[in-house]
């Protein structure tokens, strides 16, 4: 049998097609564009699929997701539109096919947890670095949700005040768009940067400028792993977004962790380990299509 997969984001909708062994046997994409109405936007979302041979729509879907699958947060200019609007409700009526919905880090961690690098543990959690932190806490069999579904939503984890005295927050200091700010904060102003990628390459080459963003980025990345070891204490916490992918990365931040033992709690017992998400760019479609399948098997 075959699932369909569709991960809704800020700039593309992603779509697979995926067998019983987890095999995506097709996949594509098309731009998220902007609609006036979300009835629009959901036939954008569902116009052409070829559902002829699909059993169940699993759906990622940015923001903060209700029990029921109403879409209960704000996410990006161009899917804002389907704010307090019902996933299933309006999947449904278009492709006809079972739906169910899922937030995209919890279905990136779903599937990490269930086939990816997370597999086999008793505890994880997922730290998924981007333009701001997603992420995703799971026991053995389960993604951890938390009363008002917003567990482990790691952008918003306090990590102390601005000089105004409001909270400072994990994405302020650890997203991609942070290492961005940080670097820039430093740089000359002909030498400014749009994208993490180009500050990446200047490491590289050994700018110092960069150097300094870099060490300071990553141990504000590590300061978000400890505040999650010290309130969950994972077997692993598996890093995603576009940079894990290198392996470089990984190992400086388990060195961070490392060079930071000495004031670290329980630094001395402490097992917790550091890895890479095994799916990448496509753990949010595998992740909804297993929590369709997760979903179906309990109805």
């Amino acid at each position: 049998m075959l699932d369909l997969g569709i991960d809704i984001g800020g700039t593309f909708i992603k779509y697979a097609v995926v067998d019983d062994e987890n095999n995506i046997v097709r996949r594509w994409k098309r731009e998220t564009i902007p609609c006036d109405t979300a009835a629009a936007f959901y036939d954008y979302l569902c116009a052409d699929l070829p559902v002829e041979n699909i059993r169940y729509v699993g759906v990622s879907v940015p923001g903060v997701i209700a029990p029921d699958s109403t879409i209960l947060s704000q996410a990006a200019a161009n899917v804002r539109i389907t704010y307090k609007t019902n996933v299933i409700e309006e999947v449904e009526k278009r492709l006809h096919r079972p739906t169910h919905a899922l937030n995209d880090a919890k279905s990136a961690g779903l599937c990490e947890m269930r086939i990816g690098n997370g597999k086999g543990t008793s505890s994880s959690a997922y730290f998924v670095i981007g333009t701001g932190i997603g992420g995703c806490v799971c026991d053995d069999r389960h993604v951890w949700e938390g009363v008002d579904r917003i567990a482990g939503e790691f952008s918003n984890l306090a990590c102390g005040f601005h000089e105004d005295g409001s909270i400072a927050h994990l994405w302020e200091i650890a997203s991609m768009n942070a290492l961005i700010d940080i670097y820039n904060r430093d740089a000359k102003e002909e030498a400014k940067k749009r994208y993490g990628t180009e500050i990446t390459e200047l490491y590289h080459q050994g700018d110092p400028v960069a150097i300094r963003a870099l060490d300071e980025w990553c141990k504000n990345i590590c300061l978000g792993f400890e505040t999650i070891i010290c309130f969950y204490n994972p077997e692993v916490i598996c890093v995603g977004g576009g940079i894990s992918k290198e392996d470089w990365f990984i190992e400086k931040l388990r060195d961070t962790m490392r060079q930071e033992a000495l004031g670290r709690a329980f630094s001395d017992i402490c097992t917790t380990r550091i890895e890479r998400c095994l799916y990448d760019n496509d753990a949010n479609l595998l992740g909804a299509i297993l929590f369709a399948r997760q979903k179906q098997s309990e109805a």
